[in-house]
């Protein structure tokens, strides 16, 4: 409620803009550099442009959300010409075409006034749009007036849009409702001055509309008695000038137009006349005469009728008020004038501010006005004086100063008077300008001015001002904290005595209810003042503000003095505990052992947890003010909580209220159903409380379990009886909707256990109530008979209580993270989930197989232990009967049972089989962490390994119809996108591209490919070998536990679904699989890979619906693929041949090549080529690459023999080839040839070929002779090679 000045924008990197300003000047315009410049901000404040001379820079507004401000950016600068100097900018918003107003502008235009007289316009990047010389001066300042005001909820009068610039002897008037920026739009004024020495600054006033007496009176008084006048008073434009003799004059400018002077009309009449005449007659005469230009035309001479005269003084500035009524005159001698415009006098005179910058601000009362003109509009004035340094306030109304700020000596205080630009049609807006006045520091700040309406009232008798700074002292003696209790009490209290208005004590009441620093019992006393004293019709509201604050604070003191004392007392020993009548818990040994059971498991899970949250609890100081804030006081019925609170301010506030009853600190029940009773309170939101801290405090190991519950059954018992009975119980046969809300907490409660406490207690009070009830029918004592009543509700209690005791063991074992010994997949990592019993009937039957699913992957378990202690759980007695499948489990041989069942965490997996049989089955749970693991995959897609982890657990899955199901959907959902995204580059390429690209179309790395490839093949050949088992798999019937009734449909069950694929379709795919895992494996070139080995028909069938019913034709293949498929094959034979190696000892490993020549076969088969061809190409390969005994081993499988032989004889002759070159006696070796043999050698091409010894040579040529036919001419040929080598091996020894 005070004036401040409010840090809204920043702009960056000052240094930045002042090197691109002054860059010629060593010290960048020194501090004052923005004092030096030419600076404009948008009314929009998104942006602001800043000149000096020949230099410019733009500044737009990016919003930060760090620091909750605007930073303005540079997004241009630079040179703005090259020998003109900037005089004036001016940022116009435009709404352009759409003329939308209330979203806001749709570009900015900057226009710039230079020294030559050019105005030029610019668009936010310094484009030149248009410019204009209106006349041959030096431009002193540029100003505008748009359609609507910059803040149209103030002021939503409509003025024509008009742009004035100011030259040194004259103003130009350009109207800005056609802004389109061409020249024949701009409906050009000019008005000259007169009557004045010197002329600094103007300021249009705009149209003076004078009345017949005032009309009368001034021709009366410029033209004398005698002097003619009009019926009609003329229009008259005002427009202010600001120089010296006189120091302010008031010139008037005759709307309609000036008379032409009679030598003009005498040169019109005589062109007209002579544009008649024939061209013949005049010469040439048809060229259009140029015409005048915008600088050289006459300006209008404006009359000055009267002015301010002071010899002595200069005006340097003027401003108008945003209604034009005032104007704020700064002179040179440090005075500043507030001006009355349309009857020229001075109001005030302000001294002491050379230099002053001014400016105006509108603020309107935040008080509703019922008045038909609208709220009242307060005016004040901004004074910055750089020479001291201030920043000072003014009412404009009143006169006196308001305040005074400290500032910089090197700022800029900017007015900006107009709104958005560039209407064409009067219509309304209700857009508001953001910038009206603002401060901008040399380091970057950009501030507004802030200043309550209420300053603008009158300091005497005014009941506001007066209720304002009491209010305000004594917030200030709160915020200093320089009092004690007794001495705040006197000052509060005796402040709201003294208040006198509505608003102002609605402020004193939410002050000391938010303040965390008062007291209850101060608050209490002056919230009971208000609440007697209250009686004014206006302020209801206010009334029962103060009224349901009295009844909470006096609920507050009661039960924290309460407890404070009786705490007191038993540390003196004199507290005696009592339990409340008829109250005490009827719990069965073995329920009660139960229930001990799950707080054991779940202390131990939670311990470090709970005492974390115990030492927070107790050392934490919940105010009066939080508690407060907890519930809704705005309501005339009863105190409600508040909707959507915060969990931890809830608890406190439940804390508060009823930890000293749970913790047995105080039993006074029946005290408190009283308090409950006058507290106006409501008894369900109560019982929320009780039920929130009762569910959410902390467990501990020796907590007494029994008594705790004893307790709480008696507050339990105490809220009922207050709430009423008739609330609490309805009719035999329906359910009492108090606590069906109550259970609905309960299931929604992230802490089961606790929960399930609560659902007994209040199972056995809602009992209680109801067997009272029916003995008061009755008229019998509970003492003579036991009756046990099964109602609705106790068996919707019943229910819940069962539902309960599962979900608590589930959530107490989830909340630990799993350990193993044995954890070979990735580790994932889930936010965590508050497992509760609304929880898990909400996402249906499959949740509590996702939850599991999902704290496995915790830990990286290996799945096939999950296999091994399935079938030792199986094999238990009392637990086979109850699992789905028929089928045997398959158990590992490499893991042992007993290291499985001495894992922790397959005992806490067993325990939950006994409560969730069906959903924990080794096949549900498996299906579900492949799923985990795709989906994690799906969100670090280079991550193979977990696609790998998803894959081998959907591998092991025992029941088929599952299996077949979850392929599909990983291949549909995960697979099939990445898949086809690599088919498409690679057959783009024809090869595995460069790093670059792959990344760019999959996401991943050539590497990362070639794996992911390899991962899909395999994934593909088991799907190939699931699909033909799941054809004659036996069905079955999935099962679930009948703690659902509805929800989300389960994993599983959407697997056992899937319809059976297509085996030819299925097959197509890891046909193309396999050949993109050898194009990858072995960076083998293939072009349009895709195209060129599959048929066009098959190609339209890849990465579609595998279910779908089509018959794939294998067998319509030309000539020209089976080529390409030959060709490509014996690619992939030749280079997987450098997988062979040789050690030192000559042994040879090939595993690997006999795996990829075995899928190069099956290919061959399947695409009906020749594999015999392959097999020939591959012995040759071998021989050429030395593999000798390999290549031996194999020649018996060949069928055509004789081919066979004629490309051995080949690899012969480059052998003995290379050993006659490497040989040192070359001649004599020849000439023991024969030549026709010599011949044949010189005829083979230079292609390589691995050099063998004489002997290796002798004996591939004794193999060829074998597959040779003898009436062959190669077979006399191998007969002469195998001689020669004979003559060789003699000419050796």
């Amino acid at each position: 409620m005070s004036c401040q000045i409010r840090l809204t924008a920043n702009i960056e990197d000052i240094t930045a803009i002042r090197r691109c300003l002054f860059p010629t000047d060593d010290q960048r315009g020194s501090d004052s550099w923005l004092q030096l410049c030419e600076i404009s901000a948008s009314p929009t404040g998104d942006i602001i442009a800043i000149a000096n001379e020949r230099k410019i820079v733009v500044l737009t507004s990016k919003w930060d959300t760090q620091s909750s401000l605007s930073q303005f950016q540079i997004t241009h600068f630079g040179s703005i010409h090259e020998y003109d100097k900037v005089k004036a900018i001016l940022c116009l918003p435009i709404v352009g075409q759409s003329q939308n107003s209330h979203i806001g502008p749709d570009w900015t235009c900057i226009l710039i006034g230079y020294d030559s007289g050019f105005v030029r316009f610019y668009t936010d990047n310094c484009e030149l749009l248009m410019e204009e010389q209106f006349h041959n001066e030096n431009i002193t300042n540029i100003n505008c007036q748009s359609q609507h005001s910059p803040r149209p909820d103030i002021s939503p009068d409509l003025h024509p849009e008009e742009i004035y610039i100011q030259y040194q002897t004259n103003v130009f008037q350009a109207k800005g409702d056609h802004l389109d920026l061409s020249p024949a739009t701009i409906t050009p004024k000019k008005w000259g001055f007169q009557d004045q020495a010197v002329i600094n600054d103007t300021a249009v006033v705009g149209l003076n509309l004078s009345s017949t007496f005032d009309h009368l009176l001034t021709a009366s008084t410029c033209g004398g008695f005698d002097t003619k006048y009009r019926a009609m008073p003329p229009h008259n434009t005002l427009v202010l000038a600001a120089g010296c003799k006189p120091f302010l004059g008031y010139h008037y400018a005759l709307e309609g137009g000036t008379q032409p002077v009679l030598s003009d009309v005498a040169k019109a009449v005589a062109s007209k006349l002579k544009s008649a005449l024939p061209g013949w007659l005049t010469g040439n005469r048809t060229a259009v005469e140029k015409q005048m230009s915008l600088a050289m035309q006459p300006a209008e001479t404006m009359g000055c009728r009267f002015g301010l005269c002071d010899l002595r003084r200069t005006a340097t500035d003027i401003i108008l008020s945003p209604d034009r009524k005032l104007a704020a005159v700064s002179d040179a001698l440090g005075r500043v004038l507030l001006i009355d415009t349309f009857r020229g006098i001075t109001l005030r005179i302000f001294k002491g501010y050379r230099d002053a910058q001014c400016s105006f601000i509108q603020v309107p009362d935040e008080r509703k006005s019922k008045h038909r003109i609208g709220n009242k509009v307060a005016h004040f004035l901004v004074i910055y004086s750089p020479k001291k340094g201030t920043l000072e306030v003014f009412s404009v109304q009143q006169g006196y100063k308001i305040t005074t700020f400290a500032a910089s000596k090197f700022s800029r205080l900017l007015y900006i008077s107009y709104g958005l630009m560039g209407f064409t049609t009067t219509s309304k807006s209700r857009y508001v300008c953001q910038f009206t006045t603002i401060f901008i520091d040399n380091d970057g700040q950009v501030k507004e001015v802030l200043v309550p309406f209420h300053f603008a009232l009158a300091e005497k008798n005014n009941k506001r001002a007066r209720d304002i700074h009491m209010y305000k002292k004594l917030r200030q003696l709160i915020k200093s904290g320089d009092f004690d209790e007794e001495k705040l009490s006197n000052e509060v209290y005796n402040t709201c005595i003294e208040l006198k208005t509505v608003e102002i004590k609605s402020q004193m009441v939410e002050m000391l209810l938010n303040n965390k620093d008062i007291p209850a019992v101060v608050s209490l006393q002056c919230v009971q003042y208000f609440a007697e004293n209250l009686v004014e019709d206006d302020c209801n509201n206010l009334k029962v503000l103060c009224d349901n604050a009295y009844f909470l604070l006096k609920f507050y003191i009661f039960v924290t003095n309460l407890s404070s004392n009786e705490k007191l007392d038993a540390e003196n020993g004199n507290l005696e505990k009592v339990k409340a009548e008829n109250t005490t818990l009827n719990l069965e040994s073995k329920e009660l052992k139960n229930l001990q059971k799950l707080l054991d498991l779940s202390t131990v899970n939670d311990n470090k947890l709970s005492e974390i949250h115990v030492s927070f609890s107790d050392n934490s100081v919940f105010s009066v003010a939080e508690y407060l804030s907890v519930f809704d006081l705005s309501k005339t019925t009863c105190i409600l909580l508040k909707q959507n609170l915060d969990e931890i301010i809830l608890f406190k506030a439940a804390e508060v209220i009823f930890k000293p009853y749970i913790t047995g600190d105080l039993v006074n029940y029946e005290e408190l159903q009283k308090e409950v009773t006058y507290s106006n309170i409501s008894v369900k939101d109560l019982f929320d409380l009780l039920v929130n801290y009762w569910v959410n405090r902390s467990l501990y190991i020796h907590l007494d379990l029994e008594e705790e519950m004893d307790r709480m059954s008696s507050v339990i018992y105490a809220l009922v009886k207050t709430a009423g009975k008739d609330v609490i119980s309805t009719e035999y046969s329906r359910v009492s909707r108090f606590w069906s809300e109550i259970r609905d907490i309960l299931a929604n409660s992230s802490r089961p256990f606790p929960a399930l406490l609560a659902a007994i207690l209040c199972k056995r009070v809602a009992q209680k109530i109801e067997t009272e009830l029916l003995m008061d029918e009755s008229s019998t004592s509970l003492d003579d008979e036991n009756i046990e009543i099964l109602s609705q509700e106790n068996i919707q209690w019943s229910l819940l209580i069962g539902k309960l005791e599962d979900v608590s063991l589930l959530n107490i074992i989830l909340s630990n993270k799993p350990v193993v010994s044995d954890c070979p997949l990735p580790k994932l990592h889930h936010d965590k989930i508050d497992v509760s019993l609304k929880y898990v009937l909400m996402k249906g039957k499959g949740s509590v197989s996702e939850l599991v699913a999902q704290w496995l992957t915790l830990s990286g378990i290996n799945p096939e232990s999950i296999i091994v202690n399935e079938a030792s759980y199986k094999n238990s007695s009392d637990c086979g009967s109850v699992m789905q499948s028929e089928q045997k489990c398959i158990i590992p041989e490499d893991i042992q049972s007993e290291i499985v069942e001495k894992e922790p965490v397959f005992k806490n997996l067993n325990l939950l089989k006994m409560q969730f049989p069906y959903s924990l089955e080794a096949s549900t749970v498996l299906a579900n962490m492949a799923w985990e693991y795709a989906l994690a995959w799906q969100q670090d897609i280079q991550d193979l390994g977990l696609l790998g982890a998803a894959i081998k657990c959907s591998s092991i899955i025992q029941n088929i119809q599952i299996k077949q199901g979850l392929y599909q959907l990983l291949w549909n959902t995960h697979l099939k996108i990445v898949d086809e995204s690599v088919c498409k580059l690679i057959n783009k390429v024809g090869k595995l591209p460069k790093e670059r690209l792959c990344r760019q179309g999959t996401g991943l790395s050539d590497y990362q490919i070639s794996l992911f490839i390899g991962i899909s093949t395999d994934f593909l050949d088991s799907f190939m070998d699931v699909a033909q088992l799941s054809y004659n798999a036996p069905k079955f019937v999935l099962k679930f536990e009948n703690i659902w009734e509805n929800g989300g449909q389960p994993l599983v069950e959407l697997a056992a679904q899937q319809r059976e694929v297509n085996y030819d379709l299925l097959h197509l795919h890891y046909q193309l699989s396999l050949v993109l895992q050898m194009i990858t494996t072995f960076s083998v070139k293939h072009t349009k890979p895709v195209n060129n080995l599959f048929e066009a028909s098959v190609v339209n069938l890849l990465f579609t619906d595998m279910q779908r019913k089509v018959q794939v034709n294998w067998n319509k293949s030309d000539i020209k693929i089976n080529a390409s498929r030959m060709q490509f094959l014996c690619k992939i034979i030749s280079a997987s041949l450098e997988s062979v190696t040789i050690n030192d000892e000559g042994k040879i490993y090939s595993v690997e090549h006999v795996n990829w020549m075995a899928k190069c076969v099956s290919l061959a088969r399947f695409w009906n080529l020749e594999v015999d061809m392959l097999k020939r190409f591959q012995i040759v390969q071998l021989y050429s690459n030395g593999f000798d005994s390999l290549a031996e081993e194999l020649i018996p499988t060949i069928n055509d023999l004789n081919e066979l032989g004629l490309q051995l004889l080949v690899v012969v002759g480059k052998r003995l080839s290379q050993f006659l070159t490497a040989s040192l006696h070359l001649s004599e070796n020849v000439s023991a040839l024969s030549p026709y043999l010599t011949k044949y050698l010189d005829s083979l091409h230079d292609e390589w070929c691995a050099p063998g010894t004489l002997s290796s040579i002798t004996n591939l040529a004794t193999h060829t002779l074998r597959c040779l036919n003898e009436d062959q001419l190669e077979h006399k040929l191998t007969q002469l090679l195998l001689e020669g080598c004979s003559s060789l091996k003699e000419i050796q020894s």
